[in-house]
């Protein structure tokens, strides 16, 4: 197969006759779902294909929503239309960014932001932008980003300076538009309200069609108030700087495929690590992708969504001088852990709320 056949793949659409509605009834509650589809330039579509180029797909919504990432209007369709990894990374990213107030922008790669980045100081969204991108740049190539905020001029300049998939953001400035619109294959979707529903559960399909059912997760972190609620379990208790960062990163990490960790500091993430079977693999590879693009760990915060299980996780982080931790606690070896954080002169919360997410 050629290079010019194999690219055409990626490029081309797949046929689906997947049904135009869905519902799912549970002891009398009928949840209903209707198909997404886009009129552009005058023809009904919908995704180019599905996680796979060979894998037909649809999108559904539930019946009569109006806000989130089922109600993504296309302003610039390319590339023959979104995957459904284009979509499920707009989803997973627009997750993240809801939960600031200040201007935020996450660049997704496969699910899992590559590096988040919130308002610092009365930064822009283009210097938040570049921020996150720059967390991670070797990973931000071809990546996805989700805005909280329109998309300006100057965000557009930094956007285009580089390979973007899809951006998805409340509105387009017209300079901005005319800046994207001249890169070829990028799309742009504009989702005018971002979702916080939590009535509809999670699905996970199985391999052989079982499903498992569960609420729809969120945290119960919602603000920096709930945060100083939680325990303190050291006896150094931690600045007004790093309850900002640590609530930042709590965030980061709750949309983080376990196990995740994520390190923060002054409004953006300086590492993130996700998927590793073991918690000292994902700090060790956190610190070592830091160490790549000249990350300084030294007073940064460190967010874990599930507990520290040994004592290596606190010396591993303790050597690079982070200044706190947050992290669910309930370890056996909590005790030890915390008098490690003491003898280091790091914070320790415990949110006793874990955050895995295995989407």
């Amino acid at each position: 197969m050629s290079k010019q056949e194999i690219r055409k793949i990626y490029r081309t659409a797949q046929k689906e006759d997947f049904p135009e509605s869905l519902k799912i009834v549970m002891d009398g509650r009928t949840i209903e779902y209707s198909k997404v589809r886009w009129t552009i330039d005058g023809q009904d579509r919908g995704l180019r294909y599905g996680t796979n180029p060979h894998q037909k797909a649809a999108l559904y919504k539930p019946a009569g929503s109006r806000e989130g990432i089922g109600n993504v209007e296309w302003i610039k369709w390319g590339k023959d239309g979104p995957s459904a990894t284009n979509i499920e990374d707009g989803s997973h990213g627009l997750r993240i960014v809801r939960y600031f107030d200040g201007p935020a922008a996450a660049v997704m790669k496969h699910l899992n932001p590559s590096g988040v980045a919130v308002g610092h100081n009365g930064q822009s969204l283009s210097g938040v932008y570049v921020r996150a991108r720059d967390a991670d740049p070797r990973a931000a190539f071809g990546g996805v980003v989700a805005f909280n905020r329109q998309v300006d001029k100057a965000t557009a300049e930094e956007l285009s300076s580089t390979f973007v998939e899809v951006v998805y953001a409340p509105d387009f400035e017209p300079s901005a538009l005319t800046i994207l619109s001249k890169k070829k294959d990028i799309r742009l979707g504009k989702i005018r309200k971002l979702a916080n529903d939590q009535t509809h559960p999670d699905i996970v399909v199985l391999d052989d069609g079982s499903l498992i059912f569960e609420d729809s997760y969120s945290t119960k972190i919602q603000s920096e108030n709930d945060l100083k609620q939680l325990s303190v379990a050291t006896r150094r208790l931690p600045t007004e700087a790093e309850y900002t960062a640590m609530l930042h990163s709590w965030w980061t990490a709750c949309e983080v495929r376990s196990n995740a960790v994520v390190f923060w500091k002054d409004g953006v993430s300086l590492a993130i690590g996700t998927g590793q079977q073991d918690r000292i693999g994902a700090i060790e590879a956190c610190i070592e992708k830091a160490h790549r693009y000249g990350h300084d760990l030294n007073g940064s915060v460190m967010a874990s969504d599930g507990f520290l299980p040994k004592m290596d996780n606190v010396e591993a982080v303790a050597k690079e001088r982070v200044s706190a931790i947050i992290q669910p606690g309930g370890s056996v070896e909590d005790p030890e852990l915390v008098k490690a954080c003491d003898e280091h002169r790091i914070s320790m919360v415990l949110t006793g709320e874990r955050s895995f997410r295995h989407f």
